[in-house]
């Protein structure tokens, strides 16, 4: 099997989830027990603690798929991918060539577009394998806060598993992702007082959601590695 790039930053991903959802049940189990005079004297401390859950988890998976955006890139020239063996949907990914020629706001983009839909339409007639080589890049950090887009992106755009399955093991875990980054903006950009907005989340509220991003994280990472290894190149490990 070859070595990854792209395994790295999601090891290093889970790592830092993992201490986040240690810290948080920690945290829990210490506030529960805690009597209400402790309570009140830590009351600031622990809601800038919560406040920093939001903000460290977001960032976390922002560090990822800012790294995912070039390793797997660097991981696709290790494989061989047929077109038989993905959906249309990889066109997103796998095809960056079919999207450059509208990346225009000229009126040629009219006429360009049907380039693309003659790519989409002619693309299981080859019997040949997927050129990758011109992908340096994935466009996965757009300097936006990490949300369900990028991970549907990588799931959707490499066909990591069947049409009827979803990188989200449960909906749970979507709203999980959806809550973290609107609560990173919320918090960040000071749309109302960090310390009110983290407050309506207790620590046992912050390790459930830590724990199904974490989950969610897993999901991708082993369907991802799975992916690679199975369509690894002759002489990829070498």
């Amino acid at each position: 099997m070859a070595d990854w790039e792209s395994d790295l930053p999601f090891r290093t991903c889970l790592e830092r989830l993992e201490w986040e959802v240690h810290r948080l049940d920690s945290r829990d189990k210490e506030w529960r027990e805690a009597k209400q005079r402790v309570r009140v004297r830590q009351d600031k401390t622990s809601r800038v603690e919560r406040a920093f859950s939001f903000i460290y988890v977001a960032g976390v998976l922002e560090d990822l798929f800012r790294e995912l955006n070039f390793s797997l890139a660097v991981d696709l020239q290790k494989v061989t991918v047929y077109p038989h063996d993905l959906r249309p949907s990889a066109l997103s990914v796998l095809v960056p060539s079919a999207w450059e020629a509208i990346n225009t706001d000229r009126v040629v983009r009219l006429i360009r577009r049907r380039d693309l839909v003659d790519v989409a339409n002619n693309f299981y007639a080859s019997s040949d394998p997927l050129s990758l080589s011109g992908i340096s890049q994935l466009g996965l950090n757009d300097g936006r806060t990490v949300n369900v887009h990028q991970f549907e992106a990588v799931w959707e755009g490499l066909c990591l598993a069947g049409p009827e399955e979803s990188v989200w093991p449960s909906s749970k875990h979507r709203q999980a992702v959806l809550s973290v980054a609107d609560k990173r903006n919320t918090i960040a950009h000071f749309n109302t007082d960090p310390r009110d907005e983290a407050f309506r989340f207790s620590y046992g509220d912050l390790r459930d959601l830590a724990t199904r991003v974490t989950e969610t994280v897993e999901r991708l990472h082993e369907h991802a590695i799975l992916w690679l290894d199975r369509h690894e190149s002759d002489g990829a490990a070498s």
